[in-house]
């Protein structure tokens, strides 16, 4: 078995793409997350579709995901321009999905019930515009406290309810798994899964935060080996994504070699 790695923007989002692409071509990663909420990098900047194309396939890197429309389960005016724009972009990529996350602010008001509601609304009304663009919905359930959507069987029931899995999978997140406790998975609908760990023993699991994720080794709290391996096991063959938010992961100085060496150790743990 052999794993398809891919490496997230938030590895280093202060590096200028030529320099995060040398990055990840270095740590022996197959493709590259592209984020569009990095200020002064390759969405923001306005880099032309084409373009930003271009360089990855000189770099001999493929796309695993445009990363992400926020509060898709607001539906407005303004998330759909929003979305439509994305999506495009994503296509002209020829990037296989766009990472979906829900709301998660802790005034957002919403009751189980309002939540469900939104969740639904919000996927019927993408779902044209994915299958339009022939572009996936990695629909993502973070798992933080004051999440709208913590859980991944949350995010099956109301695919399943608009008869979705022609433009929707699930992206499942290591952390966020852990986060909430979660424990269900559905290896036939993942269509991303992204990777990170944590070293600090101080908080409990709900307490902790995307600044403590790091990379993965021998001292993970998460269980990321145990996690790969069921999916594995039960018939997961996309990419596996590393997302590490730490500041001291993404300014450390020995980062190209610390990331080869976390990639390395999940492939070796899991007999990839």
């Amino acid at each position: 078995m052999s794993i398809r790695f891919a490496m997230n923007r938030t590895c280093a989002p202060q590096l200028e793409l030529s320099a995060f692409l040398r990055l990840a071509v270095g740590a022996g990663v197959q493709a590259v997350e592209l984020r569009n909420d990095i200020a002064g990098r390759e969405f923001a900047d306005g880099m032309p579709a084409p373009e930003l194309k271009s360089r990855l396939e000189d770099a001999g890197l493929g796309l695993a995901s445009v990363n992400a429309l926020q509060r898709f389960n607001e539906w407005t005016p303004q998330r759909e321009a929003e979305a439509r724009h994305l999506i495009s972009y994503a296509a002209a990529l020829g990037a296989p999905g766009v990472v979906l996350c829900p709301v998660h602010d802790e005034g957002h008001g919403w009751t189980q019930a309002d939540a469900a509601r939104h969740l639904r609304l919000g996927l019927k009304a993408l779902q044209s515009i994915l299958l339009e663009h022939g572009v996936t919905g990695y629909v993502e359930p973070l798992g933080m406290q004051h999440s709208t959507m913590k859980r991944q069987d949350m995010a099956v029931a109301a695919i399943d309810e608009i008869g979705g899995w022609n433009a929707y999978r699930l992206c499942f997140d290591t952390f966020q798994f852990f986060r909430c406790g979660d424990t269900a998975l559905f290896a036939e609908h993942i269509g991303l899964v992204h990777i990170s760990g944590i070293a600090r023993h101080d908080l409990p699991a709900d307490e902790l935060s995307e600044p403590d994720r790091g990379l993965v080794f021998a001292d993970d709290r998460v269980g990321n080996v145990a996690q790969l391996k069921s999916l594995f096991a039960s018939g997961y063959s996309g990419f596996v994504s590393m997302e590490p938010f730490s500041p001291q992961v993404q300014q450390d100085p020995q980062l190209p070699t610390k990331l080869a060496a976390s990639l390395q150790h999940v492939a070796a743990s899991i007999g990839a």
